[in-house]
């Protein structure tokens, strides 16, 4: 079975009948499966001989006996006809019989437990009343003019009904739903944020930097951890190039000279001379 589940559904008695026709010949014999009806197991059922009997005229006909069934009687006069007890402490099977048509041949469904009536009739003692008679193990209930016997066997079977179960993916559904319960802690526990980061570089040149953040949920930390990671950030930056100086030795002197100052010139007299 591995690690199949087995599950009890339902469980009861089945009585061990014999059936004999008119001239002694068994017709029947067998445990009868009958249905529980309450708590302490009062059953009932019906007992169907399709096959094989012949009535005192040697005519091929079936019977049917109507079985209700407890495992601990109460005893005559002492109520209705209910077990007291689910044990088998004193069983006693009341029978009905008829003779006919079952109707099993007909081609439709039938339940084992039910008997169709609609085309059988019913025995009736010597006296001309309905037969109908309260067996103990071993008695035998003697059907009207010559038809036969049935015999309640001293042997009480028992039956139970069993499901058996096969579930696999059972390991798979535990490890998924250990998961999802894992994520939802999480989600839980986990503060999440948004960040914003943008850079904008200016006329003069120079790079500003402007970050934000956004809390799924109420958070006083919230400006702290947004400057630890501007800090972190700021670290990993690529450094600026630095904007060279002027030398001022290296500078030229674009001063001019003051202006000489002119001579007069000379007398044209003084010149000949």
């Amino acid at each position: 079975m591995g690690d199949s589940k087995v599950y009890l559904i339902a469980h009861g008695y089945a009585p061990v009948v014999t059936v004999k026709d008119g001239r002694g010949k068994t017709v029947f014999h067998g445990a009868v499966p009958l249905l529980p009806i309450d708590n302490n197991i009062t059953s009932t059922g019906a007992i169907k001989v399709m096959d094989g009997y012949r009535d005192k005229n040697g005519k091929k006909e079936q019977l049917g006996f109507q079985a209700f069934f407890v495992p601990t009687f109460a005893g005559a006069g002492q109520g209705t006809m209910f077990s007291q007890f689910p044990a088998l402490d004193f069983p006693v099977m009341a029978l009905t019989g008829f003779h006919g048509d079952l109707r099993v041949n007909a081609g439709l469904p039938q339940n084992v437990y039910q008997l169709d009536k609609s085309k059988m009739t019913q025995f009736k003692d010597a006296s001309g009343n309905k037969l109908a008679q309260r067996l103990l193990p071993g008695e035998t209930m003697t059907l009207a003019r010559r038809a036969g016997s049935i015999t309640f066997e001293k042997d009480v079977k028992e039956w139970a009904s069993f499901q058996v179960s096969q579930q696999p993916g059972n390991g798979l559904a535990l490890a998924g739903a250990i998961a999802a319960i894992a994520g939802l802690t999480g989600s839980l526990f986990i503060q999440r944020r948004r960040i914003w980061v943008r850079a904008v570089r200016g006329e003069d040149g120079v790079t500003v930097v402007e970050m934000a953040g956004l809390g799924r949920s109420e958070s006083a930390k919230l400006p702290e951890e947004l400057a630890d990671l501007a800090v972190a950030l700021t670290a990993q930056a690529p450094p600026t190039a630095e904007t060279p100086q002027a030398d001022p030795e290296a500078v030229p002197d674009t001063t001019e000279p003051a202006d000489a100052p002119v001579e007069d010139p000379a007398p044209s007299g003084e010149a000949d001379k």
